[in-house]
């Protein structure tokens, strides 16, 4: 049997449930985002772009960096200072202080074109070739005078006098080029052209000359060929270029490596003969050159005497002539 409060409780019961189920249903309704059909009339981008990334090269020189960024715009060039400021929170009013070690210097835009001429403590180069003239010099007394009269000689002769140094070698002393000391392998070729119609005789004890009056030379010439080695102090006023004054002094010595005489006749051709023709088997002497720009001079004076102990005349030679190839 239902009472009437069984019933009152069931009746509440049930409308409980109601406005909770009413209450539910209009929570979602009122919060529901409402669903918007695709717009069609929307436009849609062509391509999508994406972002092109561009090559970098970075140089670094010295205490510069060379960026080149390298884009579809072109090319962009930026030029960053390396250096490390001592401190990082130094203020934009302040002076920064960058590190440095020994070797770092302050750039010179005249550098590049000093450090090309500065010279380094020894040079080696491949040749030099000097060529002038000889003629007889003693006490004072100068061509046939300072030897005898049968053997004077062409003065002023061209070619009279060549020599060329091989590797010839400067190291410095001082100030890197300064005062340096200079030295080469040297064959050196004196040419004695007499004017009288003399001819030197071979495999005698002393020195032998007769005098043939009935012919005439087109050439009478001594070959004398020294191989040498000079030893020259050099100073040098403008040790970075070849501009100033360069002057070198020193001495030489040699040993005979030939000789030959050449003459030349209407009758009879060209006769050569080689022999030692008594010369000093030794030879050595002074030497003097000098260099300003374009102009090379050189001087040499022959302490030895031209034959050797058993002969006559005594007497020595000079030679005077200009560098080609600069000593």
């Amino acid at each position: 049997m239902i009472t009437n409060s069984s019933f009152i409780g069931a009746t509440r019961t049930a409308w409980v449930l109601l406005a909770f189920i009413f209450m539910t249903a209009f929570t979602q309704n009122a919060f529901a985002q409402p669903e918007t059909a695709p717009d069609s009339t929307a436009s849609k981008p062509d391509k999508i772009e994406k972002p092109i990334k561009g090559d970098t090269t970075e140089i670094e020189f010295k205490n510069k960096k060379f960026v080149i960024i390298t884009d579809k715009e072109g090319k962009k060039v930026t030029i960053e200072d390396v250096r490390k400021p001592k401190d990082q929170a130094a203020s934009e009013d302040e002076d920064i202080e960058w590190e440095s070690d020994e070797n770092d210097t302050e750039y010179n835009p005249d550098y590049d074109n000093k450090s090309d001429n500065k010279r380094k403590r020894s040079e080696v180069d491949l040749l030099a070739f000097d060529f002038g003239f000889t003629n007889f010099y003693r006490d004072g007394k100068f061509g046939a005078d300072a030897a005898s009269p049968s053997l004077e000689l062409k003065t002023f002769r061209p070619g009279s006098h060549v020599a060329l140094h091989f590797l010839p070698t400067r190291v410095s002393l001082i100030g890197r080029g300064a005062v340096n000391l200079k030295s080469a392998l040297t064959i050196d070729w004196t040419n004695l052209y007499f004017t009288n119609p003399i001819t030197i005789q071979r495999g005698m004890d002393s020195l032998t000359i007769v005098t043939d009056n009935n012919r005439t030379y087109e050439k009478n010439k001594l070959m004398m060929r020294y191989f040498q080695i000079p030893l020259l102090l050099n100073f040098n006023t403008s040790p970075g270029d070849d501009e100033g004054l360069s002057l070198s002094v020193g001495g030489y010595a040699g040993l005979l490596w030939g000789a030959r005489t050449r003459q030349e006749s209407s009758d009879l051709g060209t006769v050569k003969y080689n022999d030692d023709f008594n010369l000093n088997p030794f030879k050595y002497g002074l030497t003097a050159r000098i260099d300003f720009k374009w102009f090379d001079f050189y001087a040499n004076y022959n302490l030895s005497d031209v034959f050797d102990d058993n002969s006559l005349p005594k007497t020595n030679t000079f030679n005077v002539g200009v560098n080609f190839i600069n000593f």
